[in-house]
Order: structure tokens, then C-alpha cells, then sequence
């Protein structure tokens, strides 16, 4: 009996990176959080200042076409759910560093929408242009996001862009699960509705 307590105790035992908490990390969803928006999410940070933070959650694809959402853009594809403040706002993220009004969040990566990058995505212009939309994102209050650390509700992933736009987006959590270490591989044998258990 007390075998088993002591494996459920480490199983659901969850432990912190070292990565620190800044614009261009991740935070990887505790497999045991699950809260509706946020169950087996990746969430890229865009903003961590004082009085917020604020982020967009990369893999949750929806089925609204970006066409008939904004019929004023000829840009094929889907856009993604990144987080319920603000949903009927569009985020941009891509890798296109030509205008000076795009937040640079890593190598490569950058925030931001404007004039010239729908026309360059609607005429093809740079072959390499990798790009996705968002609706919506995650919001802290100052702290809060710390605390919900503190509660065992996210880990810290360092940047690795090929979670953005090289990975389908229902193999990315589990993708973010193994690049955190060998240390969370059991989290992969949670099933994804807890409740199952």
C-alpha cells in the first residue's frame, strides 16, 4: 500500500525547469490542468512586463477559414485559437523581419500585422514565408501566471520554433512534453481526458 501512494505521489509529482520566464518561452499545460481552454496547451509568451503578461496558445487549430472570416485578405488556410481575451482581435505570428513594427519574440520569429505582410502572404512574395493567424490570447494579471506556476499548472519550455509552424498541431504538446526531458515522459501516459481514470 504504501508502494502505491508513494508512485501516485511521484507520478503527479511535477517539477520546474530552470528555463526563465520571458517573451519567446513556452508554457507546456500540466497534463492534469484541465481547464477548457488551456487542457494540453503550448502558449508562446509575446509580452512579459509589468502590469501583465500576455501569450498566444499555438496548437489549437479551429474551423474557421481565414477567408471567410476576413473576406477582405486572399489568404487561404485556417485561423487558430490563441487564447479567449479578446477573440475577435488577429494576432500574427511569422517569420518575415522587414518592417520595423514587428516584435521580435526569438531567432526568426516575430509578432505583428500589417498592410504589407497580408500582401506579401496574398502575392506568395518570399518563398520561405511561414506564418499563422490567431484569434484571440491568453492574458495574465501581474503575478498571476507566476502563481499559476507556483500551483503546478504550467512548465517552462524554452523557445523552439518548430513548435509554431513544423508540427501538426495535435502532435505539438506531446512534442513540447518530450522536449522538456526524459524526467516528463509519464505525462505522455495520462490520458487525455483524466476523468477516464
Amino acid at each position: 500500500m504504501t508502494e502505491k501512494m508513494d508512485f501516485e505521489k511521484d507520478f503527479m509529482k511535477v517539477k520546474q525547469t530552470n528555463n526563465p520566464l520571458k517573451e519567446g518561452c513556452m508554457l507546456v499545460s500540466v497534463p492534469f490542468y484541465n481547464d477548457a481552454y488551456f487542457h494540453r496547451s503550448v502558449v508562446l509568451l509575446t509580452d512579459y512586463q509589468s502590469p501583465g503578461t500576455a501569450g498566444v496558445i499555438i496548437n489549437k487549430r479551429t474551423n474557421l477559414t481565414i477567408r471567410k472570416t476576413m473576406p477582405e485578405w486572399n489568404i487561404d488556410g485556417k485561423f487558430y485559437f490563441g487564447g479567449p481575451v479578446t477573440v475577435e482581435g488577429v494576432i500574427a505570428l511569422h517569420n518575415f523581419c522587414g518592417s520595423g513594427r514587428y516584435h521580435s519574440l526569438g531567432e526568426g520569429l516575430y509578432a505583428g500585422i500589417d498592410p504589407i505582410l497580408i500582401s506579401l502572404i496574398e502575392q506568395r512574395a518570399i518563398v520561405n514565408m511561414k506564418y499563422r493567424f490567431y484569434l484571440g490570447y491568453a492574458g495574465w494579471d501581474d503575478g498571476q501566471l507566476e502563481r499559476e506556476i507556483k500551483h503546478k499548472m504550467w512548465v517552462v519550455l524554452d523557445y523552439h520554433p518548430e513548435l509554431i509552424f513544423d508540427t501538426t498541431p495535435s502532435k505539438v504538446w506531446e512534442k513540447a512534453v518530450r522536449l522538456l526531458g526524459p524526467e516528463y515522459s509519464h505525462w505522455l501516459d495520462v490520458p487525455a481526458d483524466v476523468a477516464e481514470n
